[in-house]
């Protein structure tokens, strides 16, 4: 079965007048009320408010709000930008009450004035009410230049409630077109932007659109989707107009698709809605689709009752629905054989007819009429724009050359001032230059002067350091003799008092034996670390690259301090892996070592630990050695490897120390190239650590 319904869902959605939502009552009371006491300012934008709320119901209050908020703007120079978006209102209201031509005028004052004030947004609105009008007169090339411009400016400005705007108008167009695919894109772009809205009215607009989208393109699952999810949107708000709306969408489809019984429980419920509503236009075509429900379903007196409520209702309303209901009664009477009652409704159904098609005519002379007045008034302003352009060309070219003529003349007269000007500094400049030759001049003389007695003070200095040179080199021959004529007598002193310990003496005799021998290897001690110091200073080793075993080396170092470790209780801990083999001057190590590990031994308190730690890295080795002792301070560390330099830090068992171990260390260690890093904490440990390059064979 065929189902014929005149008023399928697509007209339902478009044809709908905007007086089903056309304003917000309580909206409008809420922004007069809002009016008393405002500035003008708050005026301007109240005004601008009251004329969009008013637009569908009664534009010529949306005219009357938006010249006052014109008028406003006007007395203001700080308040003129404000008037763009009035004039862009005044042109909505004539644009709904049907006077195309003067919203077309107001639309173009916007769009200029946006321009002057560089209002991008209202200059996008501009451009999409021309679009409208376009739109409306079937001029569809230049509706979609128009909103595709608009779209572009909404999109650089990132206003989303702009960019729906223009993704909406955009749909409607292609729409028009049968263009479904992209007016599908354009509005699911539009519910995408809105649904981040606090707007439950524009949403349901956009899902019953898509609705409508897809039951054109017969995916029926989708527009009940959406028409669902509309429903869900209206109930919440309780807007019984647009649940209509729904309803009467969704049987009308169910009836396209012969789904009768399922259309006609949709349309009762939306007659229960439009009914809470008092809405008469909905009433009528529910009324219609419950009439042609019925009389495909072949139940003609319950089809008859509907269509002659429509007649009773839309005789007053739209005529469409009155001429559908007298075919639909012609076709009844038909079937129940009464042929004279059949004819009587079929000839007021031709009348009807004949009326909508005339007046459907008229309407297409007035769209087209509107159409080319719409584009001789386009011409005439984009006329009249090049003529200005070219009077602005002109204007702009004198004054162009007024400018360049006063620059000229003023350059000219700039040009003598700088001339005067740069001559007269000329002439003080060179007073000024002759007077500061003559002082260098003077200068030149003191200098060499000068330059003389330097030379000879230089000459006498280079005497008394070749006679300081000698007197080193005679104080380190001294030295180096004293110190090995001194190093014997310690020897025999220290080889005579071993003998004296073995003959039998009794215990304060070997106390004071002990106390000989100590002194004695101390200032044995000292001697070598003169003489050390000494040869180092005046004479460099060549190194002597050996492989050593890093393990090996810490277990031969800490056996030459057995004595000095058993005498203070000392454990010496070893920490290294074997068998790591390594190139360099093993004299040098060992004389480093050495003297760390002595300092370690006399610096740490009794019973503690030494620990001596080696390894290998990728490019150097490394030993450390780390005693508990007392630490080193922030004095300290600047003295460190100061010759003769006497720390706070003293040896912990009564040991004599001559400031020259970590001297030495440190010339030793800059002659390898290696690094010396220092951790302690006062009080607690010392810890360092030597970083050897490795020796080439």
């Amino acid at each position: 079965m065929k189902f014929k319904n005149s008023v399928i869902f697509f007209f339902i959605i478009t044809a709908l007048p905007y007086s089903l939502k056309g304003q917000n009552q309580a909206v409008i009371d809420s922004l007069k009320n809002t009016l008393e006491g405002a500035g003008p300012s708050e005026k301007i934008d109240t005004y601008n408010q009251l004329a969009w709320e008013y637009r569908k119901s009664f534009p010529d209050s949306t005219v009357i709000f938006s010249q006052k908020a014109i008028e406003i703007a006007s007395e203001s120079v700080e308040l003129n930008e404000k008037v763009v978006k009035s004039l862009n209102f005044k042109g909505v209201g004539h644009f709904y009450g049907g006077e195309n031509i003067i919203a077309f005028d107001y639309y173009q004052q916007a769009k200029d004035s946006a321009l002057i004030y560089g209002d991008s947004l209202q200059y996008g609105y501009s451009l999409n009410n021309i679009g409208r009008l376009y739109f409306n007169q079937g001029n569809y090339v230049a509706a979609y230049d128009n909103f595709f411009k608009a779209l572009e400016i909404f999109k650089g400005i990132g206003d989303d409630v702009s960019i729906s705007y223009g993704y909406k108008s955009l749909a409607e167009l292609y729409q028009s077109q049968d263009n479904l695919q992209k007016a599908l894109e354009m509005s699911l772009k539009t519910a995408e932007i809105r649904q981040s809205f606090d707007d439950p009215s524009g949403i349901i607009s956009i899902y019953l659109e898509i609705a409508d989208i897809y039951g054109q393109m017969e995916n029926y699952n989708n527009s009940l989707k959406y028409f669902t999810e509309a429903y869900e949107v209206a109930a919440k708000i309780n807007d019984e107009a647009n649940l209509a709306i729904i309803k009467l969408s969704i049987a009308s489809m169910n009836a396209k698709r012969g789904q009768l019984k399922i259309a006609l429980t949709n349309a009762n419920e939306a007659l229960g809605f439009a009914s809470q509503a008092k809405n008469v236009n909905l009433i009528i075509q529910i009324y219609s689709l419950l009439g042609e429900i019925h009389f495909y379903r072949n139940e003609y007196d319950q089809a008859r009752n509907y269509f002659l409520k429509v007649n009773d209702l839309a005789s007053n309303n739209d005529v469409t629905f009155e001429r559908d209901a007298y075919l639909y009664l012609s076709k009844i009477f038909e079937k129940q054989a009464n042929v004279q009652e059949a004819f009587d409704y079929f000839k007021m159904y031709s009348v009807l007819k004949e009326k909508t098609e005339n007046v459907n005519a008229a309407r297409e002379i007035e769209r087209l009429e509107g159409r080319l007045l719409l584009e001789a008034k386009e011409k005439e302003n984009n006329l009249l724009k090049q003529n200005e352009d070219t009077y602005k060309q002109v204007i702009q070219k004198q004054k162009a050359f007024n400018i360049a003529l006063t620059a000229t003349i003023l350059l000219a007269f700039i040009l003598l001032v700088i001339i005067w000007i740069t001559a007269n500094r000329r002439r003080k400049h060179n007073k000024i230059l002759q007077l500061k030759n003559n002082k260098i001049q003077d200068q030149q003389e003191k200098i060499t002067l000068q330059n003389k007695e330097i030379k000879g003070q230089n000459d006498e200095l280079l005497i008394r350091n070749k006679e300081l040179d000698d007197l080193n080199n005679e104080k380190d021959s001294l030295l180096s003799l004293v110190a090995h004529d001194m190093k014997a007598p310690f020897h025999r002193i220290t080889g005579l008092t071993e003998l004296l310990r073995l003959s039998g003496l009794r215990e304060e005799q070997n106390q004071y034996v002990s106390m000989i021998r100590n002194n004695a290897k101390h200032g044995a001690y000292l001697i070598n670390d003169l003489l050390d110091v000494n040869s180092m200073a005046t004479e460099k080793e060549e190194l002597k690259s050996e492989r050593i075993e890093l393990k090996q080396l810490l277990e031969n170092t800490a056996s030459n301090f057995v004595i000095e470790l058993t005498n203070k209780q000392i454990e010496c801990k070893i920490e290294c892996e074997p068998n790591l083999l390594v190139r360099t001057d093993l004299n040098y190590v060992n004389r480093i070592l050495e003297n760390l590990v002595s300092n370690a031994i006399k610096f740490s308190y009794l019973e503690s630990e030494v620990i001596l730690r080696a390894g290998v890295n990728k490019n150097n080795f490394w030993i450390s050695v780390k005693d508990f002792g007392p630490g080193f301070t922030e004095e300290d560390k600047n003295n460190l490897f100061k010759k003769f330099k006497k720390l706070t830090a003293k040896p912990t068992g009564g040991e004599s120390s001559n400031g020259l171990g970590l001297a030495i260390v440190k010339t030793l260690m800059d002659r390898l190239e290696g690094k010396i890093d220092l951790q302690t904490e006062l009080g607690k440990y010392s810890e360092f650590t030597l970083y050897f390059p490795f020796l080439e064979e």
